[in-house]
């Protein structure tokens, strides 16, 4: 059996740029090297003119090399140290350690016993495999976040998180993980970004799924810049860790509220309503005999069996559908915080009108005056309705017209509706 090896061929350009980098500054050491070995020799054969040129010679082959190759080195060279140095951080035991380690290097100095260097020798050591390790585990980690469709304020939100560790031999240990917020701003409003998901043991090539469950108390765009993951392995004396990237939005939509107040002083917001008559609906109207001309997809079966004869559905007929038109005036001229909260409020009279038309396949049309939306029953024009309620703010001037109402329709306005004629509004500061 013959095995075949393929190598990758770089170009030729690569091949001759490589090498020159690499040729030159070879090259100047070399000779910096021969030339000091020879300024010895010379030395030491009493030739101090000839040692003294040859020395200055290869100082100066060496600082050409400095000069031209380690700027691009340093260029080249990743400082992540400096960013990943912001999760170390000390355990008690490892302060205990390094007090130890500080003890015995004194003593060790002091009185130069062998026991004592062999014992040095053995904590450094450790702290040196300490951090080979600790890196080793966080080394080849990826994180990957599942977010559940439709997340409304105070309401329990269920994450899927799942850490994939891409190392084919080495497992990971003792993971602590940490959403980070992006701009590391304020917090408050959910316990996202507090709660710490352990992972005890992650194999070598497997992925490991966990659940974080957590509310959010405030609509809004929380935006993520990653996770923090850190870990004490293996001796538990210092805290190092990693971000690894995970960018992206949390959208939380408003909080659902009661309706049934607003329905108690606007009935016909409801939506549509089906009739007490015979017709093609939703809804159940009567059971009764099968007849010739009837379909046999609204056979009821449950009363067939019973009455041991073929029974069918009749249907209550639906008034014609005409979508209903939703108006918001996010026009607030006192922003205090009772004004502020009624403005909340408001905002999620209106998701809760607009998920209660999409369970009941109502169509609808939503305009702010700066915002417009059109929804007939699609995903994605509910998720932009939901969307711009998560984000809207009170705006400075009113930007909706009250000539753009057209019935049937509500209109949720702050303080004085004169303008408003007969228009149907509900002052939502006084709700």
């Amino acid at each position: 059996m013959k095995w075949r090896f393929r190598f990758r061929r770089m170009p030729a350009w690569v091949q001759i740029k490589g090498i020159k980098e690499f040729f030159w500054p070879s090259a100047f050491l070399i000779s910096a090297f021969i030339l000091a070995v020879l300024s010895s020799m010379a030395r030491r054969s009493g030739q101090y003119y000839a040692a003294g040129a040859l020395a200055v010679i290869s100082l100066i082959f060496a600082f050409v090399v400095c000069v031209t190759l380690l700027p691009r080195l340093v260029a080249r060279l990743k400082l992540d140290f400096l960013n990943n140095l912001r999760f170390f951080r000390f355990t008690h035991r490892g302060a205990f350690f390094i007090l130890i380690v500080l003890m015995i290097s004194f003593a060790t100095f002091n009185t130069g016993n062998n026991l004592l260097v062999l014992i040095l020798s053995f904590l450094l050591a450790s702290l040196v495999a300490s951090g080979i390790v600790a890196k080793l585990v966080l080394f080849g980690l990826k994180i990957s976040l599942s977010i559940p469709i439709g997340i409304h304020a105070k309401r329990k939100a269920i994450f899927l998180i799942t850490l994939h560790n891409l190392k084919k031999v080495f497992p990971s240990f003792a993971l602590r993980l940490k959403g980070e917020k992006q701009g590391g701003g304020d917090v408050e409003g959910t316990d996202f970004f507090v709660q710490e998901k352990i992972f005890p043991y992650v194999r070598a090539g497997e992925k490991l799924r966990l659940r974080l469950h957590c509310v959010f108390r405030r609509r809004g765009i929380y935006p993520l810049q990653g996770f923090d993951i850190r870990t004490t392995f293996p001796f538990g004396l210092f805290w190092r860790g990693k971000q690894l990237d995970a960018c992206g939005d949390i959208v939380v939509y408003p909080e659902l509220c009661d309706l049934n107040p607003l329905f108690l002083q606007h009935p016909y917001v409801q939506g549509v309503e089906h009739a007490n008559r015979r017709g093609w609906g939703s809804e159940l109207y009567n059971v009764r005999p099968y007849q010739r001309d009837d379909d046999a997809r609204f056979v009821h079966w449950k009363a067939t069996a019973k009455l041991a004869r073929l029974m069918v559905k009749d249907f209550a007929r639906e008034k014609e559908q005409v979508p209903f038109n939703v108006f918001f005036s996010t026009y607030l001229p006192d922003r205090s915080p009772s004004n502020l909260e009624q403005f909340e409020k408001a905002v999620s009279y209106i998701a809760s009108l607009g998920d209660y038309y999409r369970g009941k396949g109502q169509k609808f049309k939503f305009s702010s005056g700066e915002f417009e939306v059109a929804v007939n029953g699609r995903t994605e024009e509910i998720e932009a309705f939901m969307k711009y309620l998560a984000q809207v703010q009170p705006a400075e001037r009113p930007h909706f017209d009250s000539r753009e109402a057209t019935a049937p329709c509500i209109v949720f306005w702050a303080g004085d509706a004169a303008q408003l004629g007969d228009i149907p509004y509900v002052d939502y500061l006084q709700l």
